[in-house]
C-alpha cells in the first residue's frame, strides 16, 4: 500500500526542517559568541599576568573565528604595535576601516600606526571624515619624516590650533626650525615644549642646540648641563658639553666665579626655633660621595668629633670647605684656602643658637628625572660629616617636627588647602618613623630625595605648613598598634594602586582605590581601553588644574633608543630591538617590562622601570615604537597617566577633596583605609 503525503504535509515538514537549521545554525552562533566572550576575557586577563605573546594568539583566534569581532581585532592590533609587529597591526586596523569607514578611533588608530611603521604614504592618502588634532599632528610627524618640512610645520600649527596644549608637537615645530637654522623660533617652540612637559627629556639637548646656534653660549652651557644632570650616561650630552667647553673654556671659569660670588652675598638664616622637649630626632642622608662641599654658618659655630671633643669654632657667616682625601682624610678650609684642620673621625657642625641653619651650596638633587640640578640649601639642626671610603656622607640631624616643616612643603605647594597639608604632616609622619633606620649602614634613616620623602631645606618652610604640622603634633596613622608603611605620591592618574610586586609587602591598607570622583574599573580594562583611559584626561579630583599640571595627570613623551641603552649595559644587551610589557596590576600599572636587543634580553620590574626607561612619570602607560628604515626603533612613544609610584595617598586628590570640603580623617581614611589616627607623643 503506497502512503500519500500531502502537500501541506510537505511544506510542514520542509518548514520544520528550515527551523531545525536555523535553530542549530543560532545555536552554533551563540556557542562561537559565547566562547568568544571567554575568550576575550582570557586574552585580558593573560595580557594582566604578562603572557603577552598568549594574549596576542587568543585574540588572533577570536578574529579569525569571527572577522568581524571589531572589539578583538582592535586590540589585536593595539599589542601588535606594542610588539613592533606593526605591518599586521596595519591589515587589521585597514579591514576596520573599509568595513566601519566612519568610525574615527579606527582612522586614528591607522594613521598612529602608519606613522611608527614609517609608513608616511598611507598617512597621507588616507581619507579621513574629519581631521583631528591628533590626525593633523600625526599627519604632520609624516610630513617631518620624509623632510618636507614646510608642510610638516603647517599641519602641526593646524594641530596647535585644534588643541594648543601639546608638548610634543611644539617639540618636533622646534626640530624643523632646527633644520631650517631659525634658532630663535626652535627656541621659542622647544621652550613651550619643556614648560608643557618639563619630563620631555629629549627636548633639552635640542634647546641647547638652539642656543648654540644663536651663539648664546652661556644658556647653551646651562642647558647641557642641566640635560646631562637628568640624563648622566647619555654620552651625546657629554661629547657635546666637552666640545663647548673646549671651544669656550671661560664658560667653566665664570661659573666658578659666580659660585664664589654667591657664597660670599648668601647668608645662613636663623628660623624660628621649635621647642625640642621629648620630640624624636631622625638623621636624614643631604649628600654621599662627596669629594669637596662648601657650607656657612648662621650662628657662632662649633665642629667637634664624633666623640665631642671640640676642634674648631667661630662666628656666623663663615664659609668652610671641607675635602675629602683618598687616604681618609677631611681637610678642613676656611674661604681663603687657610687649612683650619685635619680629622681622620667624623665631625659634627653644631649651634647653641636654636634657630640656626647651615647652608650648603652646590648640592645636586634628582639625579636621572628631568627635575635633576644643583642649589644651595640650608638646613636646621646639626650637620654630620662622615668618611667613608669613596667620600664623605652629609647627614642633617635634627627633631622630626623641624623636619616636617621642610618635607611637608618640599612634597606639596603649601598654598593648597589647609586639610591637605595637615593630611600631607600626618603621612610625611608617619613614613618617617615607620621608615627609621632604613639606611643604617650608610650612616642615617632617611635620604632627602623622593627615593624616602623630598627634603629641601628651610627656604620652603611656610607658616601654613608650620601650622598644619603644629596641628598634628604626634599625630600618626597605626594599624594594629603600629605606624603604617603610608606611602603616598603626588598625582596616582586617577586611580592608586597596590604595592608593586618587587616591594614584597601587601598591607590590607594600602589597596588600588579609585579618585572619589571615578568610578572603580569594572573588572579589567582591555588593551585598547586602558590605552584609551591613560590617554582621556576624565575629569576627577585628581585632574584639577589648581592641583595637578596637565602633564603630571596625563602625559606622553617620547625617549630615544639610544637613551634607554644609555641607562642600560649596552655591552650585554646590545642595540634595542623592543619593549614589552609582560605584566600588570589590575588597575594597569606596569609591573615588569621585557628588553629585548640584539644580544641578549633583560626584564625591568618595579621602580626600576620608570628609571631605566628615561625617567618616566610613572609604571601607569602603555609604549609603542616608532621603526627607522633599519628596522630598529628610533624612538618609543610613552602615553601614561599620573606622577610617582602611586600607592597611598594621591598628593593631587587629597587637594581635590580638601578643596570640596573632605576633612583631614576623612582624606586619610580614603587612601589607607583600616588605619588609625594616633598619638605618639
Amino acid at each position: 500500500m503506497q502512503l500519500k503525503i500531502s502537500n501541506s504535509y510537505r511544506l510542514m515538514l520542509v518548514f520544520s526542517l528550515l527551523i531545525t537549521i536555523a535553530w542549530m545554525v543560532t545555536a552554533q552562533e551563540n556557542k562561537k559568541t559565547l566562547a568568544n566572550k571567554v575568550n576575550l576575557q582570557e586574552a585580558i586577563k593573560l595580557y594582566y599576568q604578562g603572557d603577552f605573546d598568549h594574549s596576542i594568539n587568543l585574540f588572533a583566534t577570536i578574529v579569525k573565528t569571527d572577522p568581524n569581532a571589531g572589539n578583538a581585532r582592535l586590540n589585536l592590533a593595539r599589542l601588535l604595535r606594542e610588539a613592533g609587529r606593526l605591518e599586521e597591526a596595519l591589515e587589521h586596523l585597514d579591514y576596520l576601516i573599509k568595513t566601519h569607514p566612519t568610525t574615527s578611533k579606527y582612522q586614528s588608530a591607522y594613521l598612529t600606526t602608519a606613522y611608527l611603521a614609517g609608513q608616511n604614504e598611507s598617512i597621507l592618502t588616507a581619507k579621513l571624515e574629519e581631521e583631528t588634532a591628533v590626525d593633523l599632528f600625526w599627519k604632520g610627524l609624516a610630513y617631518y619624516d620624509l623632510k618636507d618640512y614646510d608642510h610638516s610645520h603647517t599641519l602641526l600649527v593646524r594641530s596647535l590650533e585644534h588643541s594648543d596644549f601639546n608638548p610634543l608637537a611644539n617639540y618636533f615645530l622646534g626640530l624643523i626650525n632646527l633644520e631650517k637654522n631659525n634658532f630663535m623660533k626652535a627656541k621659542d617652540y622647544l621652550t613651550i615644549a619643556l614648560t608643557q612637559d618639563p619630563n620631555l627629556v629629549a627636548a633639552r639637548y635640542e634647546l641647547a642646540r638652539a642656543y648654540l646656534g644663536l651663539e648664546d653660549y652661556k644658556s647653551a652651557y646651562k642647558r647641557l648641563k642641566q640635560a646631562q644632570t637628568a640624563s648622566p650616561s647619555n654620552k651625546k650630552i657629554q661629547v657635546e658639553l666637552e666640545k663647548l667647553l673646549t671651544a669656550h673654556p671661560d664658560l667653566q671659569e665664570e661659573e666658578k666665579k659666580e659660585e664664589a660670588t654667591s657664597r660670599l652675598i648668601s647668608s645662613a638664616p636663623i628660623v624660628e626655633p621649635v621647642d625640642r622637649t621629648a620630640v624624636p630626632q631622625i638623621r636624614i642622608g643631604l649628600a654621599e660621595n662627596v669629594g669637596l662641599i662648601f657650607m656657612k654658618t648662621s650662628a657662632d659655630f662649633r665642629l667637634t668629633s664624633d666623640s665631642g671633643v671640640e676642634l674648631l669654632s667661630g662666628s656666623p657667616q663663615t664659609i668652610l670647605k671641607f675635602v675629602f682625601s683618598p687616604e681618609g682624610r677631611t681637610k678642613v678650609y676656611d674661604e681663603q684656602e687657610h687649612l683650619l684642620l685635619t680629622s681622620t673621625d667624623s665631625l659634627i657642625l653644631s649651634y647653641l643658637e636654636p634657630g640656626a641653619t647651615t647652608l650648603l651650596f652646590n648640592l645636586e638633587f634628582g639625579r636621572g628625572y628631568y627635575w635633576a640640578g644643583y642649589e644651595n640649601r640650608a638646613y636646621r639642626g646639626e650637620i654630620h660629616l662622615l668618611p667613608f671610603q669613596s667620600g664623605l656622607t652629609i647627614v642633617n640631624q635634627l627633631t622630626i617636627e623641624e623636619y616636617l616643616y621642610s618635607v611637608v612643603p618640599s612634597e606639596m605647594p603649601s598654598s593648597w588647602p589647609a586639610a591637605a597639608l595637615e593630611a600631607q604632616a600626618i603621612a610625611a609622619r608617619t613614613y618617617a618613623f615607620s621608615h627609621l633606620g632604613s639606611y643604617q649602614k650608610r650612616g642615617f634613616d632617611l635620604l632627602s630625595s623622593v627615593s624616602s620623602q623630598a627634603y629641601n631645606g628651610v627656604k620652603n618652610e611656610t607658616s601654613s605648613v608650620v601650622k598644619a604640622v603644629n596641628a598634628t603634633k604626634g599625630q600618626v596613622l597605626t594599624f594594629e598598634g603600629k605606624p603604617i608603611s603610608a606611602f603616598y605620591s603626588a598625582n596616582s592618574g586617577g586611580y592608586s594602586t597596590v604595592p608593586p610586586e618587587t616591594w614584597r609587602f601587601t598591607p590590607p591598607y594600602l589597596q588600588a582605590v579609585p579618585d572619589k570622583l571615578l568610578p572603580a574599573h569594572n573588572g579589567l580594562l582591555s588593551p585598547e581601553e586602558l590605552a584609551t583611559w591613560v590617554a582621556e584626561r576624565t575629569p576627577s579630583y585628581s585632574s584639577r588644574s589648581k592641583y595637578s599640571s596637565r602633564s603630571a595627570y596625563r602625559w606622553q613623551v617620547i625617549v630615544t633608543r639610544e637613551e634607554i641603552e644609555s641607562r642600560l649595559n649596552r655591552q650585554q644587551l646590545g642595540e634595542i630591538t623592543g619593549l614589552i610589557t609582560v605584566g600588570r596590576a589590575d588597575c594597569g600599572r606596569v609591573n615588569q617590562v621585557l628588553i629585548k636587543g640584539t644580544k641578549d634580553s633583560l626584564i625591568l620590574k618595579g621602580d626600576a622601570i620608570r628609571s631605566k626607561l628615561g625617567g618616566l612619570r610613572s609604571n601607569l602607560f602603555v609604549v609603542e615604537p616608532k621603526l627607522g628604515k633599519d628596522g630598529l626603533p628610533e624612538f618609543f612613544v610613552f602615553t601614561g597617566g599620573g606622577f610617582g609610584h602611586g600607592v597611598g595617598m594621591d598628593q593631587s586628590g587629597a587637594a581635590g577633596m580638601a578643596d570640596d570640603g573632605f576633612t583631614v580623617e576623612e582624606i586619610l581614611n580614603h587612601y589607607y583605609p583600616g588605619t588609625t589616627l594616633t598619638n605618639i607623643y
